[in-house]
């Protein structure tokens, strides 16, 4: 019997040393975006503001918000290049929101990170043009792999996966 737990305890051990923050059943996708070349941000317009307003009001909510406008920054996802799948944040210009990944950079952070933490929620408007977010974190959970956000070429692998 004791040699039994031994073994589960050891199997737990080798299981929780090779996963990584990211992992899951779609395996480790590689994800690149060039933050340097020069891109078009969707532009809210007065009814955006209304319902941004209006939802903030009907959740009680009385924190920052910060909202996330999509952009034609090109992202590749295993090499294929995706549309409209970046967002920039108009109240923290050094944020970008990715879709497919759930991921968050934030230009100067040691690594792109998983921004689902401490409260966090994300609106996003029935025309996808924009997203409203809640209780924004200046950090979070790392990506499976990634390097220093910087305004150019930035990889990391993590999860095919989005909240929307």
């Amino acid at each position: 019997m004791k040699n039994q737990f031994l073994l589960l305890v050891v199997a737990v051990c080798c299981c929780t040393i090779s996963a990584y923050s990211g992992d899951d059943a779609s395996g480790s996708t590689p994800f690149e975006v060039d933050l340097s070349e020069p891109y078009h941000a969707y532009e809210m317009t007065p009814a955006d503001k209304k319902w941004s307003k209006s939802l903030v009001h009907n959740l009680h909510y009385l924190g920052q918000v910060v909202h996330f406008v999509k952009t034609d920054i090109k992202l590749s996802v295993h090499g294929d290049v995706r549309p409209g799948e970046v967002y920039h944040a108009l109240e923290a210009s050094d944020y970008f929101y990715i879709v497919p990944s759930d991921a968050m950079l934030i230009i100067g952070a040691p690594h792109p990170y998983s921004s689902g933490i401490n409260g966090f929620s994300m609106h996003r408007s029935k025309s996808g043009d924009f997203i409203v977010c809640l209780n924004l974190q200046p950090g979070g959970v790392p990506i499976h792999s990634g390097a220093k956000v910087i305004i150019g070429k930035n990889n990391w692998n993590g999860r095919l996966w989005s909240r929307f």
